[in-house]
């Protein structure tokens, strides 16, 4: 009789401050945006049970966190697992402890993997029999042979950087017959940047590159599950090392799937790249334009004076892709009037989309050490750390009144007339891309 593992996905987003609640519920561009995160395809753990040899039996469950605890457990109890592997961002990670507990003291082994248990390993061990560090394709096949012959360690670690030329393809059949509204393709992994709010550049190693020949596989894949997909890319700066560009582009032009991405301002100026990207399906890039009072430690060459920042923006949207222009509200050096003046440029701002979050001193950042080092971390659990809730001591302000200004920029920038605004932009940016296509 074959084992069973179940794979649990903690997805859904967490928020917990009820005022942003409420908001994220009433206005559509905030609903929308958060219904696409958590109906996201949990990547990581689909390419690892890609892994899992003929012996294992495997079962996917997405928890959202809106089940009582004793009612997910009893969910996952259902699939009858000998082995429970958790994938968890630091917001969940508390949920995922407490759930862990109480499979344990049923006798079911847990483990946990993902960015957070890298991260923050010695947080997650006694909470789970297992902590796998690092990319889990390096150590999925090892643990599940020590499980099988009684030997499992209580951490796994690899010992050398996962080299993504062995990366298989995602188990997508393990979603059964629901469809996504958005799949995932990750092209490449890590980034050259060292971003003191971001973990990517010192948790997930160098930046590797998957072959353009995985691409193709994947997106075959994908393509026999929905005709013309959507797409996002699970890149940390897809255009940021010095790869060639031009093969993967065409595969994704050759699919006919539509896309989305993350990576910084400095692809606005380089034209034909821009128009390579446009043809090839690609609706939207986020575009990091991260603070307006402070200049973040580790951001290299994609640090810039805003206005050059805004003119590669709308280069990008004249070549016909919608810019996401995300923005960090509270780092140190902000103020209420800050607040209020980054409140009245966005109002008239040419982005087609924003995005807008809270200073967030994940763990495994430079931030995060700083900002623990200085004592101004305020006290409770990783259960807080949603992006939109103040977890720190700000320097011009209180906690309270950071919070009550995000919230009420929030309000206003998310207003339905100023939402109208910026879907207006984005329907001109798309009819110019295709008048560009026409001719």
């Amino acid at each position: 009789m074959n084992n069973k593992l179940t794979l649990v996905s903690m997805s859904g987003l967490r928020v917990g401050h009820e005022e942003l609640l409420d908001l994220g519920m009433r206005f559509p561009g905030l609903s929308k945006r958060a219904s696409m995160l958590q109906e996201l395809p949990p990547l990581g753990l689909l390419t690892v049970a890609a892994m899992v040899p003929d012996t294992w039996e495997v079962e996917l469950i997405s928890d959202l966190g809106t089940q009582p605890i004793f009612e997910a457990v009893e969910t996952i109890s259902h699939t009858k697992p000998d082995l429970v592997a958790f994938s968890a961002l630091t917001p969940s990670a508390d949920r995922a402890a407490m759930i862990s507990q109480h499979l344990r003291k049923r006798g079911q082994t847990t483990a946990i993997g993902g960015l957070h248990a890298t991260a923050a390993s010695e947080y997650c061990e006694g909470k789970f029999d297992v902590v796998v560090v690092g990319d889990g394709e390096a150590s999925m096949r090892r643990l599940l042979d020590d499980f099988d012959s009684g030997t499992l360690a209580s951490r796994y670690q690899s010992s050398a950087v996962y080299d993504l030329a062995s990366s298989p393809i995602p188990r997508w059949d393990l979603m059964g017959d629901r469809r996504a509204p958005r799949y995932t393709i990750q092209t490449m992994r890590g980034c050259p940047w060292a971003c003191s709010f971001c973990a990517a550049s010192r948790l997930l190693g160098p930046p590797r590159i998957k072959s353009n020949e995985q691409l193709r596989h994947e997106l075959n894949a994908i393509k026999n599950l929905q005709l013309r997909p959507w797409i996002e890319l699970a890149d940390d700066n897809t255009f940021a090392g010095d790869r060639d560009h031009a093969p993967m582009l065409e595969l994704l032009q050759s699919s006919g799937a539509r896309w989305f991405t993350e990576s910084d301002w400095r692809i606005g100026q380089h034209p034909m790249l821009l128009d390579q990207i446009a043809r090839s399906g690609c609706r939207q890039i986020l575009i990091g334009f991260e603070s307006n009072v402070f200049r973040y430690p580790g951001m290299g060459r994609k640090s810039a004076e805003w206005q050059q920042m805004i003119e590669s923006a709308l280069a990008i949207q004249q070549a016909g892709i919608v810019v996401n222009a995300c923005f960090i509200i509270g780092a140190d050096g902000e103020t209420e009037s800050s607040i209020e003046r980054l409140g009245d440029f966005l109002e008239d701002a040419p982005f087609g989309e924003i995005q807008l979050t809270l200073q967030t001193p994940f763990p495994g950042t430079s931030l995060y050490k700083s900002l623990l080092q200085a004592g101004r971390l305020l006290p409770g659990d990783f259960s807080r750390y949603t992006l939109f809730d103040v977890v720190f001591h700000p320097t011009d302000m209180t906690a309270i009144e950071l919070q009550g200004r995000f919230n009420s920029l929030i309000k206003r920038l998310f207003h339905p007339t100023i939402e109208q605004r910026r879907s207006q932009i984005r329907k001109q940016i798309r009819r110019n891309r295709r008048a560009v296509d026409e001719h």
